[in-house]
């Protein structure tokens, strides 16, 4: 499926409005059922133990301790995951023309970045604090208006497999600093925020979103969740803010597996270059010494 370019300029328009959209068709009908299927058989491998890159209930950002009951999935690409779908999914050519659009790029600039599977819980309901990804709760409303007029270079999505309530924001705040209702909220995981919206998704769709829009996750465990989670980057190179999104789920040492033959032969071809792109950003950046430690292979 393509999107007419009239369609694409409401897309973004949103996207800047509010920070976050909501968009329809970009599962490829011949892949639902195969993500379908490899989403169920990752989960299980996770919560068996058998798949140690997970995130654990009770703890809200990277690293992760080891644990029993998870909320979701790392390193869906990985080749010892056995899952190509995924890979075949993450370079479709709906999501990335989306994507494009939203970066302002094109999809020949992009580059392979974050793609991780969101599950709900098997032992208890689970609740994040609510946040901004790239600004700390605490910083002062001065360095909170800095840090939010720092450009961005990539995009973040959610993607239902089924139907998904668990993602909720406060529209247009990823343009302006919190109020003070809203920093006390900030500190107190599950809180009612001011404003909130739930991005309610079906299956099929996805929310595109600033990840420095004021938002949380809530997890019930009684309600099945699969759903596809990851980002995109065109960044310029070296650009180190970029760079630190990315390490709080990379952290260091860089993965091996990114910059293995195996990862490199399992991707499609329109990934290819995206992958190479990432791993030049990796090598700009060491080069400057602005990283260290970010891999263990270059």
């Amino acid at each position: 499926m393509s999107l007419h370019y009239s369609q694409l300029d409401e897309i973004k328009k949103q996207y800047i409005l509010n920070g976050f959209v909501i968009v329809d068709g970009l599962i490829p009908s011949e892949l639902m059922s195969e993500l379908l299927e490899s989403a169920d058989r990752v989960t299980e491998k996770g919560r068996k133990g058998e798949w140690k890159d997970v995130r654990v209930v009770g703890k809200q950002f990277p690293p992760f301790p080891p644990g029993e009951d998870i909320w979701g999935i790392q390193h869906l690409m990985h080749p010892d995951l056995e899952s190509p779908v995924f890979a075949s999914w993450y370079g479709s050519e709906p999501i990335l023309d989306v994507s494009a659009k939203l970066l302002g790029c094109r999809r020949e600039e992009m580059q392979l970045e974050l793609f991780n599977l969101l599950v709900n819980p098997q032992e208890k309901d689970f609740a994040l604090s609510w946040h901004r990804d790239d600004v700390k709760a605490e910083v002062s409303s001065e360095e909170e208006a800095e840090k939010l007029k720092i450009e961005h270079h990539g995009i973040q999505w959610n993607c239902a497999l089924y139907d998904d309530d668990c993602l909720i924001a406060v529209p247009s705040s990823h343009s302006r600093v919190r109020t003070p209702e809203e920093r006390a909220a900030n500190a107190i995981p599950g809180a009612e925020m001011p404003g909130q919206a739930i991005i309610s998704l079906k299956a099929g769709q996805t929310t595109f979103y600033n990840n420095n829009i004021l938002h949380v996750g809530k997890y019930n465990l009684k309600v099945k969740r699969r759903t596809l989670h990851g980002c995109y980057g065109s960044p310029p190179p070296g650009d180190l803010n970029r760079a630190q999104n990315i390490l709080q789920h990379f952290p260091p040492p860089f993965p091996t597996y990114i910059s293995s033959p195996a990862f490199r032969s399992s991707l499609p071809k329109v990934l290819k270059p995206m992958l190479d792109r990432l791993l030049a950003m990796e090598t700009q950046l060491k080069k400057e010494g602005r990283v260290v430690g970010f891999s263990q292979d270059l």
